[in-house]
């Protein structure tokens, strides 16, 4: 089967510091259980350089560059920010901007900033005619207004927690749904209803990793080659073989960040 992890975060201290070989020991140790191809996340500008430099690594990885909105705290100057990142966005194997967004779990955020990060960098995109990754985390509202803004901006809903109501307004605007290892929780009543209402030609898997793993890892790092359980779920909700999803996913995948 051919499965396209399409968000991990390979950067990661975790991944660097626990296996050997490092972070590229584990790329190949991945690449060879089960997953073909890779998006890694930048998160922040020091990390999508490094995102950058897996991809030119690593024929199977490719990049994304942005800053989410945990990293905004690093730069007071949005502007000067925003200018470095799209020096960067204009690198060979960079197929997205992001991921961006809205996190409004933690209440000492500063919201008021993130949306300022937020809206440049839509702008941003707007201007590049880029795919976006969007992180929406208790954010739904906000992050449907921004997006409603920019009507030629399109990309992707990671890790997708918003309602079945939602995920349908998203596909009538043309933005993938991506559904990461939450979607195989008993209790993820939402994300099961979202993704049963997604046409499957608007459906993607993604495992966060090394973040929210998938029954029955959870508690556990997560890891690349796990997309296979939220494949899996997705085969069941809908009916299908894992097979046909991993083909459509796949398919999917490439369309969302156009690679030829």
């Amino acid at each position: 089967m051919m499965l396209f992890d399409t968000h991990a975060h390979l950067d990661d201290l975790r991944i660097q510091d626990g296996f050997d070989g490092g972070t590229d020991g584990y790329i190949k140790h991945q690449l060879e259980n089960g997953v073909c191809n890779i998006v890694n996340i930048g998160t922040n500008l020091d990390n999508s350089h490094v995102s950058i430099e897996l991809a030119e690594k690593f024929n199977e990885i490719y990049a994304t560059c942005g800053i989410h909105p945990y990293d905004i705290r690093l730069y007071n100057d949005a502007d000067k920010a925003i200018e470095t990142l799209e020096n960067l966005l204009k690198e060979n194997k960079v197929v997205a901007l992001g991921e961006i967004g809205l996190d409004y779990h933690y209440e000492d955020s500063d919201f008021e900033k993130q949306m300022v990060f937020f809206v440049k960098q839509m702008e941003l995109a707007k201007k590049l005619e880029i795919p976006v990754v969007i992180h929406d985390r208790d954010a739904h509202g906000d992050c449907m207004d921004v997006i409603r803004r920019y009507p030629t901006v399109k990309g992707i809903f990671h890790s997708f927690s918003g309602s079945a109501e939602m995920a349908k307004e998203l596909i009538s605007l043309g933005w993938y749904i991506s559904f990461s290892g939450t979607l195989t929780y008993k209790n993820a009543k939402k994300p099961k209803e979202a993704c049963a209402v997604c046409p499957l030609d608007r459906i993607l898997i993604e495992t966060d990793s090394p973040y929210l793993p998938p029954t029955p890892y959870r508690g556990q790092m997560n890891h690349p080659c796990y997309v296979v359980k939220t494949a899996e779920e997705i085969a069941r909700i809908h009916d299908i073989s894992l097979e046909s999803v991993a083909e459509i996913t796949y398919k999917n995948a490439k369309e969302v960040y156009r690679i030829k």
